[in-house]
């Protein structure tokens, strides 16, 4: 896929979707661009590989209750998950149509409530 390699301790075990979305916002933060992961410099491309995820870990028999709950988080907490359109329209208008802004927005609240859960 690419030269970015993940890290060593993802080998043989699952990944939950924020900890891969916040290496991925780390990998941007530090160069890397992020059509490497999405294909497109586009917030709904970001969507469709989350839901993409998801659709594998169905596949796979996993449940990821950790995303599910950040999903509460962001529809509940912090009023940024309406319907319709979703954070993705939503990102995408606050930020004026910039579509890298609205993709880091999205990544810097997964980043946030992971730190959140942590210090729970």
């Amino acid at each position: 896929m690419s030269s970015i390699l993940p890290p060593a301790d993802w080998k043989d075990r699952f990944v939950p979707t924020l900890e891969a979305l916040v290496f991925i916002r780390d990998q941007i933060r530090s160069g890397v661009m992020p059509e490497l992961f999405i294909g497109r410099l586009d917030v709904y491309a970001l969507r469709a590989f989350v839901l993409g995820v998801h659709f594998h870990q169905f596949c796979c028999g996993q449940k990821d209750q950790q995303y599910m709950a950040f999903i509460d988080w962001l529809r509940d907490v912090c009023k940024e998950f309406p319907s319709p359109g979703g954070w993705e329209t939503k990102y995408l208008a606050d930020e004026g149509g910039d579509h890298r802004a609205a993709i880091m927005r999205f990544l810097d609240r997964c980043a946030e409530f992971v730190a959140m859960s942590k210090g729970t």
